[in-house]
């Protein structure tokens, strides 16, 4: 009983942390997934047996690769898997949206805050991921499953590219809270060139041992980091661990078709998307709470007061 308790008191928590992270930009997070669910239902009913994506070349059998149940006449022929997407549109929005609140309030407490560019990059990253992963899932072409591929690399090398700054500027020991233009632009251009490389000249084949290796290393320099300065929210440490194994879990479940039922409203790959999104996210809350504001202090207790008193009410009502 008591170890039940605590893990879900813990992800109690991290629902709390979710929503407060969220909460002021619920509304417009809410539209935006609310307008591309009712573009995706519109699309398919007027634009059915429109023979859309027949002018591309489509891999033969492609259609049974997934869980989901696919309609070749329609426009979006993966519905739910193309809708799951809304993660990585609304996580770019509160980046960038954070990217601008740190440029306007001059924030810079440490890497991330003084450095907005990569809230700028993250996002357009997570646009990214979110037009190549819905074009792929809409159309399922090869064009777009080339694309989809190259979306996971970018969204893979964020994490590596980031910290990698900060290993260096640790090393060198430096102060992470300052504007570092040089080393910045020498980063770009190296994982840009990762990128470039690894999308256009590396078999796709090889990808899964390529993000795998990346995970590995993310890991690496996080633990590294963590002893060298361990001032940060393991919380979202956590968070982002347990939405990535998860991730890795159901994208496998769908590969090997475990849990497959092609007439539900849910499929692995789905839950592939939400977990991605979801570990990318907490990944980002994670680096912004280096050196955090005090007052964050007071929001992590009152959460957590929250968190163990709603599982406390949950059980004692079960025992009585």
């Amino acid at each position: 009983m008591h170890w039940t308790f605590k893990l879900r008191r813990h992800f109690v928590f991290l629902r709390q942390l979710f929503w407060e992270a969220f909460r002021e930009k619920m509304l417009i997070s809410f539209v935006a997934t609310c307008v591309f669910a009712t573009l995706i239902a519109m699309l398919n009913n007027f634009l059915y047996d429109s023979h859309v994506w027949d002018r591309f070349y489509t891999e033969p059998g492609i259609e049974d690769i997934f869980c989901e149940f696919t309609d070749m006449k329609r426009f979006v022929r993966q519905p739910i898997n193309t809708f799951t997407n809304f993660i990585y549109l609304i996580s770019g929005m509160y980046f960038f949206s954070k990217g601008l609140e740190d440029m306007k309030k001059k924030r810079s407490y440490n890497l991330i805050t003084a450095n907005h560019f990569y809230s700028f990059v993250l996002a357009i990253i997570s646009f990214y991921v979110f037009a190549t992963s819905t074009f792929f899932h809409s159309s399922l072409v090869e064009v777009a499953s080339d694309m989809d591929f190259s979306g996971v690399y970018s969204i893979s090398l964020f994490p590596l590219m980031y910290l990698s700054h900060r290993v260096l500027l640790t090393v060198r020991g430096k102060d992470t809270s300052k504007k570092y233009w040089t080393e910045r632009l020498i980063l770009i251009i190296l994982f840009s060139c990762i990128y470039l490389l690894l999308t256009f000249v590396v078999p796709m084949h090889y990808v899964h041992p390529i993000v795998g290796t990346f995970i590995l290393l993310i890991i690496g320099f996080g633990t590294y980091l963590e002893k060298k300065s361990p001032n940060t929210n393991k919380d979202y440490l956590i968070a982002t661990g347990i939405s990535i194994t998860m991730a890795v879990v159901f994208f496998e479940f769908d590969f090997k078709k475990i849990m497959c039922n092609p007439h539900i409203l849910i499929y692995p790959h789905s839950l592939w998307h939400l977990f991605n999104g979801m570990s990318i996210f907490f990944f980002y809350l994670y680096i912004r709470s280096e050196s955090y504001k005090p007052e964050y202090d007071n929001l992590r207790s009152n959460l957590k007061r929250i968190a163990h008193d709603k599982v406390s009410e949950r059980y004692n009502s079960k025992s009585n």
